[in-house]
């Protein structure tokens, strides 16, 4: 019988197999080529060799370091899961391996590349004995840990109570803008980690018997002194008015002015710092426009010395140095704050969003929008106006189209008219009260007063709220704004029936025979802030701050580098009514 030689060639496959597997392997030998195609970075005949040795004697004395080095062979072939089980095969099949430190710090890379950031800190801790070792442990997981943000860091924390993952949280909690910063959790983790105080770059509380306060504004002093009065006033004078004013009702032994013409130029400015001319002062109110506002900015975070602007409400202004305050609430408080307020209020969930060209405007318009969507509301008009194309808004709130007047055609057909023609009326694009709110981030009047003669022509019920102090406007329209039921969100200081405000203003006009405008206001606030905050808490007063606020009822800079005590007026009856006051909480 004639044997197939399909069969003959599986018989001899067999053969030459079991021929292959009764002899036996050189493990010593196999291990020796497998390492040294692992140090020559041949990885795949390495892991090929750690294989085939693992299966060929699983109890030989140098199991372990096979398959430690398989596990190196597959992580260097970015097999990196295969690698993981390995090592943990490891620490189940050789618990007592002296190489155990080596296969903890393994495993603890690779669950961090992983995403396994959990798993990545617990062998972390579990490597121990040998210094060499820790110390790398201790490198990758800061490497990692570094990497991760707030939110991450704490959920860590929860799961381990680590002082290193303590130090790191800190860390990035403090790489917000100062006024974000949550130094009450901060400081408590820092006590109970006993960690570095690296809260702050703010220096320890300094007290004086005396404080001097630079006051640097565009005062022009030159045309005071060629004609011995300012011919056309402008809003550095007020303020510094205000200032001076305010200034008077210290105790001159222990609060002093020095002021600054600054000329509205970066020269004079830069002049005024190299000169060294600042040299000794315990605070600065202004300067007032974008150079000058630079140089003084730069040199005050440099010689750490706060600077308070009492004018912008550009929160920009306060990001990048912990000692820049505002006097007024910046823009981005303003829309975030001004939003949670008013979230609650409405039914309806549509709203119109208009802002003015400052930078302030944008911030408190986009952050008011970006509450308002998170919120559930929709936003069906968002839109930036200047002065000079603030009718556009009018244009575009009573914009209509020629329609069929479908009741006039109605009586027409029940009388009995013949009808020759279709009755047409107007009818608005956007619907009456399809609104319910519009939110103005300007105090342009401009704007404000295009914006409410469209809300009167359709004749809306839609709640407008606006922006700043419009009563001080020239015209403001207060009657329209009183029929309207319009919200302004402004400072408390800046409620004209403040008794402080009425005595002052009295004070002024006794004076000057006329009524004070709002940037005297600003000046006079500016000054009882900082004033009473040098005298409180020191020259940092923003340490003390911190905790509690100031003692007059007008500001609060709790965790804040803006003045977050605003108010919601309205008005009624030709009075002002407070809506809304404090924060807005």
């Amino acid at each position: 019988m004639k044997i197939p030689k399909l069969t003959i060639l599986v018989l001899l496959v067999l053969f030459l197999e079991r021929n292959s597997t009764s002899q036996p392997l050189d493990y010593d030998k196999e291990y020796n080529l497998a390492q040294t195609n692992l140090d020559r970075g041949n990885y795949s005949l390495a892991l090929n060799g750690f294989t085939k040795l693992m299966n060929s004697d699983p109890a030989n004395p140098k199991a372990a370091y096979t398959s430690f080095y398989y596990a190196i062979s597959a992580n260097a072939l970015d097999q990196k899961d295969k690698a993981k089980d390995m090592f943990l095969q490891i620490t189940k099949n050789h618990t007592n391996w002296d190489k155990m430190p080596d296969t903890y710090l393994w495993l603890s890379k690779l669950y961090f590349e992983l995403s396994s950031p959990n798993q990545g800190i617990y062998y972390a801790a579990k490597v121990e004995g040998a210094p060499a070792v820790m110390l790398l442990a201790s490198e990758i997981k800061r490497s990692y840990l570094a990497q991760f943000n707030t939110v991450t860091l704490s959920s860590l924390l929860v799961e381990h109570e680590d002082a290193e993952i303590a130090e790191y949280l800190v860390l990035s909690m403090m790489k917000v803008s100062y006024e974000q910063r949550e130094y009450g959790r901060i400081d408590s983790l820092i006590s109970y980690y006993k960690l570095n105080s690296r809260k702050s770059e703010i220096p320890d509380d300094i007290f004086k018997e005396k404080y001097k306060v630079a006051v640097m504004l565009p005062l022009f002093n030159e045309r005071l002194w060629a004609s011995g009065i300012y011919m056309h006033k402008s809003l550095a004078v007020d303020i510094y008015e205000g200032i001076r004013l305010a200034a008077s009702e210290f105790d001159s032994t222990k609060i002093s002015l020095e002021v600054f013409d600054t000329k509205k130029d970066s020269t004079t400015t830069l002049s005024i710092v190299e000169n060294g001319q600042l040299a000794g002062v315990d605070g600065i109110i202004g300067p007032l426009y974008p150079k000058p506002i630079y140089l003084v900015s730069q040199y005050a975070s440099v010689q750490k010395i706060n600077h308070l602007n009492p004018v912008s409400t550009n929160s920009r202004l306060i990001e990048k140095s912990p000692y820049a305050f505002l006097l007024r609430t910046g823009g981005k408080t303003i829309g975030t704050q001004m939003a949670e307020f008013v979230a609650g209020k409405f039914e309806n969930k549509q709203c119109a969003i208009y802002y003015g060209p400052r930078l302030s405007d944008s911030l408190a318009a986009f952050n008011y929008a970006e509450q308002m969507l998170a919120d559930s509301f929709q936003i069906v008009i968002m839109q930036r106006s200047r002065t000079e194309s603030a009718r556009e808004l009018f244009d575009s709130l009573t914009s209509s189209i020629s329609v069929v007047d479908t009741v006039e055609l109605q009586r027409m057909w029940d009388e009995g008219e013949k009808v020759k023609f279709m009755p047409r009326r107007d009818s608005l694009l956007l619907k009456v009260d399809s609104i319910g709110h519009i939110f103005i981030a300007s105090d342009n009047k401009a704007i404000a007063a295009e914006v409410m003669a469209a809300i009167i022509s359709r004749g809306d019920s839609t709640q407008i709220i606006g922006l700043g102090n419009w009563y001080s406007a020239a015209n403001a329209g207060l009657d329209i704004m009183e029929e309207l039921g319009v919200w302004l969100v402004m400072q408390e200081f800046e409620d004209m029936l403040l008794p402080n405000n009425i005595r002052i203003r009295n004070r002024y006009v006794l004076e000057n025979h006329k009524k004070p405008s709002k940037y005297f206001y600003y000046g006079y606030y500016a000054m009882k802030f900082i004033g009473n905050a040098l005298l409180k808490h020191g020259v940092y007063f923003q340490n003390g701050q911190k905790y509690e606020p100031n003692d007059m009822a007008w500001f609060d800079y709790k965790d804040s580098q803006d003045n977050k005590r605003m108010a919601v007026i309205q008005l009624k009856n030709g009075v002002t009514n407070i809506v809304k006051k404090s924060n807005l909480e």
